[in-house]
C-alpha cells in the first residue's frame, strides 16, 4: 500500500483486487496505487504476466509528506501496510498523534501510533472496486484533523467464466443434411477486460467430436452438428459434450459446462426378430396356456413412438397359438394332437408405432414341431382278417399280413406283433406282422377239434414299443379258409352195416341209405355211389346220389331171407378217390303166413275104454313165418263142448280128458286151431278137424230107432263120404253103424 499525504488531506490508493494480504501478492498481478496530493498522481504498477508492460503508468512506489520526500515500507509477518502519518508542532503530549477511522470498515484497520493502514480483509474486485476511507488524526490536546483515503480495487483475473446454467441439453434430428443448431451457451466473467474476454472450445464428446462446431452468435457459443447423425450409430442416442469458456487473462482462466445432446430418433429401421426363422419342438401333452416360445423384435430406433417400447406383435397361421402382443410370448389355446398335426408353421409380425407409411414391419417364421408322446394304442387296419389256404401247405408258406396303425412316432409307432395263444401251425414276424405256415400239416379234414380250430383262427396281438409299452385295445382274428386238396378217400358212414328189412314191401320201397362222407370240398368231396352185386340176386336199385337203396321185387322172406350187397362210392376230384363197402340186408320176418296143418284132417278111432289122458293124436302144424310169428299155440274150438278132450298149448298133441263111451257118444269132430304168436291183431289161425270115432266095446245091445234106412248116392262119390247116418237107442249100435260106415270105405 502506498500512501500519499497532501495539504487537501486526501490520499488515493489502488490496491490489486486478488490481494487478501499485501504480502501475499504476487508479481504477475498487477495494481496501481495513485495517490494524488497537491496535483500530483502517483502509480504502481507492478510487471504482467509474459513481461509486457501495462498501458497505464510505470510503476512507482513513492510517499510524499508534508513536502519532505522519504520512503518508507515495513514488512511485518501479518502482511502488508502503508503509513500515515500526521504532524503536529506541539511539543510534549500534545504534539504525541494518534490515528484513528471514523468508522470501522471490515477491510480496513489503521495502526493507531504509527499511521500505517493495515489490510485486514481480502479485497474483490467484483464486489467492491473503491473504498472511501475517513481517518482520523488526533493529538494530546484533543486537536485533530481529518483525512480521507481512496482505495480503487484493481481487477486481477481471480474470476474464472461462469456459465449461466450448470448443463445444457440440445436435440438434433437424425440423417438432417444441412448444418443444425444443437443448443447456445453463454458464459461470463465478472473480470473487466481484457480478462473478461471469452473464447469458446469444445473439448471432448462422448462421440462424434469431429461432427460438431462453435461459432459466437450474437453473444452467444452456439453449437452445430456438421454432418448428419445415424441415432443408431450414437450410444443411447444421446452425445454428452463438454465446452470451455476460456477468459483472455494471463494466466488464463477457463470453465467447462456439460452440453447434452439428444438425438431424435426418426423412424427408419424397421423392426428386426432375433431369429428370420424360429424351430420350436414341443411334446405334445403339453397344457393349453403353456410357454411355446418368446419371440424378440428389436427396433435400433429408441424413441417409445418409433422403438423397442413401441413394438406390437401378431400372430398368423393357427388358432392353437395365441402370442402375446406386448411380450411375444406365444402360449398354447387348446391341446395338442400331434397325430392330428404335427408341425406347424406360423407367421409373427412386429410393427412399430409409425403411422401409415411410416409404419415399419418385422417378420419372422416360427416352425413348431410336435413331438410325439405315447398316447395312441395300436390300432387294426382290419378286423377281422379272412384269407385262404391250401392244406397240407409246406412250411414258410405266407399266409396273410396283419397290419395295426400307431399314429405316434418313432418307437412309440413301432408295432410289435405277436401269436396270443400260442397256434402251433402258423408264425407271424414281429415286425411285419406277415404270418407263414409253421410246418405243422395243416389238415383240412382233422377230426381234432381243437387242431380244426387252431388251424382256421389266429388270433394276433399287438403292442408299440413305447414307454410305457401299450397294447391295442383288442387282438384281432385272422379266419383261415383251408383250402381243399383231394387227400380223403369217401367214407362210408354206416356201412358195412346189416341193414333189416320187413318182407312183402312194395316195389320201389326205401330199403336202406347208404351214407357216405368225404371231408373234402366241392368235386373232392362230391360223392357217387353204384351197386356193384348182389348175392344171391340182386334185388335192389341204388340211387346213386342220394345213396337210396330201393326195393326191385316184393322181399319175401321165406323165399329169400339175406342179401349180401357190395357198394363202391367215389368223389368227383381230377383223380377220384374210392372206397368200397358191404351192405347185408336181412329180410325181417311180417306175420303173412298162416299157420298150416299137415293134414288138415285127421281121422282118429279109439276105443271107448282108453284111458283118461289118452293121445288121441299128435296134430302137425307148420308157419313159414319166423320167431314169434312162427310160434303156435293150440286151441280145441268146435266139437268138445262137454270137455272130453284137450290140446297141448304148444305141442298139439290132442288128448283125452276123462274116459269115453261110445253109447253116449261114438264120434267127435273136434275143430282144432293154431294160432301164431305175432303181434296183437296181425295173429294167423290154422285150422284142423280131427274126427274121432269111439269104437264100441261090447257093452250094449244096439236098437235102430228105425228098422231100415233107404239112401241114394252118387256114383262119383268120393271115397269116405258119409252115405247115411243110423241111429239106435243103444250105443254100442251107433259105434256099429260107424264101424260099418267105415268099412264100406
Amino acid at each position: 500500500m502506498m500512501k500519499v499525504a497532501r495539504p487537501q488531506n486526501q490520499w488515493l490508493y489502488e490496491l490489486p483486487g486478488s490481494c487478501h494480504r499485501l504480502d501475499s501478492c504476487h508479481a504477475n498481478t498487477r495494481a496501481t496505487i495513485i495517490g494524488v496530493l497537491m496535483g500530483l498522481s502517483l502509480t504502481w504498477e507492478r510487471g504482467s504476466k509474459g513481461g509486457r508492460e501495462a498501458s497505464r503508468e510505470k510503476s512507482v512506489l513513492r510517499e510524499i509528506c508534508r513536502g519532505e520526500g522519504r520512503q518508507r515500507r515495513k514488512r511485518r509477518s501479518s502482511g502488508c501496510w502503508e503509513e500515515s502519518e500526521a504532524t503536529d508542532g506541539d511539543a510534549g503530549t500534545f504534539g504525541i498523534v494518534r490515528y484513528f477511522f471514523s468508522d470501522e470498515p471490515d477491510q480496513f484497520s489503521v495502526d493507531d501510533d504509527t499511521g500505517w493502514v493495515i489490510l485486514r480483509a481480502a479485497l474483490d474486485y467484483e464486489l467492491m472496486r473503491r473504498f472511501t476511507l475517513t481517518i482520523l488524526a488526533r493529538d494530546g490536546g484533543g486537536e485533530e484533523t481529518t483525512g480521507r483515503i481512496r482505495v480503487n480495487v484493481l481487477d486481477v483475473n481471480d474470476n474464472a467464466p461462469l456459465f449461466q446454467k450448470e448443463a445444457y441439453v440440445g436435440s438434433l434430428r437424425e440423417n438432417e443434411q444441412a448444418v443444425q443448431p444443437v443448443a447456445r451457451v453463454k458464459a461470463t466473467d465478472d473480470d473487466s477486460p481484457p480478462n473478461n474476454f471469452l473464447t469458446y472450445t469444445i473439448t471432448s464428446a462422448s462421440a462424434f467430436l469431429s461432427y460438431f462446431s462453435v461459432v459466437m452468435v450474437e453473444g452467444y457459443a452456439v453449437i452445430s452438428v456438421t454432418r448428419p447423425l445415424d441415432y443408431e450409430q450414437v450410444p443411447k442416442g444421446m452425445v454428452y459434450l463438454t465446452v470451455m469458456a476460456k477468459d483472455g487473462g494471463n494466466p488464463a482462466l477457463n470453465s467447462t459446462v456439460p452440453v447434452t445432446v439428444e438425438v431424435i430418433d426418426e423412424n427408419d429401421n424397421p423392426p428386426e426378430f432375433s431369429k428370420p426363422s424360429y424351430i420350436v419342438k414341443i411334446p405334445e401333452n403339453i397344457i393349453a396356456g403353456a410357454t411355446v416360445l418368446l419371440v424378440n423384435a428389436t427396433d435400433l430406433d429408441a424413441s417409445r413412438e418409433f422403438g423397442q417400447a413401441s413394438l406390437i406383435y401378431s400372430l398368423e397361421g393357427s388358432s392353437q397359438f395365441r402370442l402375446n402382443s406386448r411380450s411375444g410370448e406365444i402360449t398354447t389355446t387348446a391341446l395338442l394332437d400331434r397325430e392330428l398335426k404335427s408341425e406347424y408353421i406360423l407367421i409373427v409380425r412386429a410393427v412399430d408405432g409409425g403411422v401409415g407409411p411410416q409404419q415399419k414391419t418385422g417378420i419372422a417364421t416360427v416352425n413348431i414341431t410336435i413331438l410325439d408322446i405315447n398316447d395312441n394304442v395300436p390300432m387294426w387296419r382290419e378286423d377281422p382278417y379272412h384269407t385262404n389256404v391250401v392244406e397240407m401247405s409246406p412250411i414258410n408258406t405266407d399266409v396273410i399280413s396283419v397290419l395295426a396303425v400307431d399314429p405316434d412316432n418313432g418307437l412309440n409307432g413301432t408295432v410289435r406283433y405277436s401269436i396270443s395263444p400260442e397256434n402251433p401251425f402258423y408264425t407271424i414276424s414281429s415286425s411285419t406282422g406277415k404270418i407263414r405256415t409253421s410246418g405243422l400239416t395243416l389238415d383240412r379234414e382233422s377230426s381234432n377239434p381243437k387242431d380244426a380250430v387252431l388251424m382256421r383262427t389266429i388270433i394276433i396281438s399287438a403292442v408299440d414299443r413305447g414307454t410305457p409299452p401299450l397294447h391295442a385295445s383288442v387282438s384281432t382274428t385272422v379266419f383261415v379258409n383251408l383250402l381243399d386238396l383231394n387227400d380223403n378217400d369217401p367214407t362210408f358212414l354206416n356201412l358195412p352195416f346189416v341193414a333189416e328189412v320187413p318182407e312183402g314191401l312194395p316195389i320201389g320201397s326205401s330199403v336202406f341209405k347208404v351214407q357216405v362222407e368225404d371231408p373234402d370240398e366241392d368235386k373232392n368231396g362230391l360223392i357217387t355211389m353204384t351197386l356193384q352185386m348182389g348175392m344171391p340176386r340182386l334185388d335192389f336199385v341204388l340211387n346213386t346220389s342220394t345213396g337210396v337203396l330201393s326195393s326191385m321185387a316184393v322181399l319175401d322172406r321165406e323165399q329169400i331171407g339175406q342179401y349180401h350187397l357190395r357198394i363202391i362210392a367215389f368223389d368227383a376230384g381230377k383223380f377220384p378217390r374210392t372206397s368200397t363197402s358191404t351192405l347185408t340186408v336181412t329180410v325181417l320176418d311180417v306175420n303173412d303166413e298162416t299157420p298150416t296143418f299137415n293134414p288138415s284132417v285127421y281121422n282118429v278111432s279109439l276105443k271107448e275104454s282108453v284111458p283118461r289122458d289118452h293121445i288121441v293124436s299128435r296134430l302137425s302144424c307148420s308157419d313159414n313165418d319166423a320167431g314169434l310169428n312162427a310160434e303156435l299155440s293150440y286151441f280145441i274150438t268146435g266139437g268138445n263142448q262137454d270137455g272130453k278132450f284137450s290140446v297141448g298149448f304148444r305141442d298139439g298133441v290132442v288128448r283125452t280128458v276123462v274116459g269115453l263111451d261110445r253109447e253116449t257118444q261114438a264120434a267127435y269132430t273136434l275143430v282144432v286151431e293154431a294160432i301164431d304168436n305175432g303181434p296183437a291183431g296181425s295173429r294167423r289161425t290154422g285150422t284142423a278137424t280131427v274126427f274121432v270115432e269111439v269104437q264100441d266095446v261090447n257093452d250094449n245091445r244096439p236098437i235102430f230107432l228105425q228098422n231100415s234106412y233107404e239112401t241114394s248116392i252118387l256114383e262119383s262119390v268120393s271115397q269116405g263120404t258119409s252115405i247115411l247116418q243110423v241111429e239106435n237107442t243103444h250105443k254100442q249100435l251107433n259105434t256099429l253103424v260107424s264101424n260099418c260106415t267105415q268099412q264100406s270105405h
